[in-house]
């Protein structure tokens, strides 16, 4: 009895020091104001790595309240997604978005986007937007994004800085120094947005 719960024990510590959980925070900021946080967790067990992005950002432009929160996850097993959701909610402006993306098959996805369910074929899936939070995309032209369920461009502009463009054509820039990333700028029709690593 003593060795069933000594060995029950040693596996349960060994499965806690396996699972590796990293998190990153950024603020938000726009027009010099600090509007809200983003929320980057990486947990590593075994060959299965789950990335989560929260965001919950609140500004005033106009005397008009603007809230949006979104949350991303990714995860993978031996490097490769084999789910992806995406969920965002804006009181204003942006449209709200349900996706989800699962591999069905090798090289091969369902995404479903708001309703709308579209295949991926002949495509793995190796790394997603979520991922930028937590390894500088050198060498890569193209990431998958959970949020749009489509393939974004990577340009590399050098010294660290990358541009990300969406189907929609709309530019996010990530800056990375000494393969950290240190800063999120994207576009806005209300201005330019910071997301600053605290």
């Amino acid at each position: 009895m003593k060795f069933q719960l000594l060995s029950i024990a040693l596996v349960f510590s060994t499965l806690v020091a396996v699972a590796q959980k990293k998190e990153i925070v950024f603020n938000v900021v726009f027009k010099d104001k600090n509007i809200g946080t983003i929320h980057a967790v990486k947990e590593v067990a075994g060959s299965k790595v789950t990335s989560d992005l929260k965001t919950n950002t609140d500004a005033k432009v106009f005397m008009m309240s603007i809230h949006v929160e979104s949350e991303v996850t990714a995860v993978k097993e031996n490097g490769v997604l084999v789910q992806g959701t995406a969920y965002r909610h804006a009181n204003r402006g942006s449209e709200d978005v349900h996706a989800k993306v699962t591999k069905v098959a090798d090289k091969a996805y369902q995404a479903v986007k708001n309703g709308k369910t579209t295949k991926i074929e002949n495509k793995q899936i190796d790394v997603c937007v979520v991922d930028l939070y937590h390894q500088e995309p050198k060498g890569l032209n193209a990431i998958f994004s959970n949020m749009y369920a489509d393939f974004l461009k990577v340009k590399a502009l050098g010294a660290g800085k990358y541009q990300v463009t969406t189907p929609d054509n709309k530019d996010t820039y990530y800056n990375y120094q000494n393969g950290q990333l240190v800063l999120v700028e994207s576009n806005t029709p209300l201005g330019k947005v910071l997301c600053k690593r605290i």
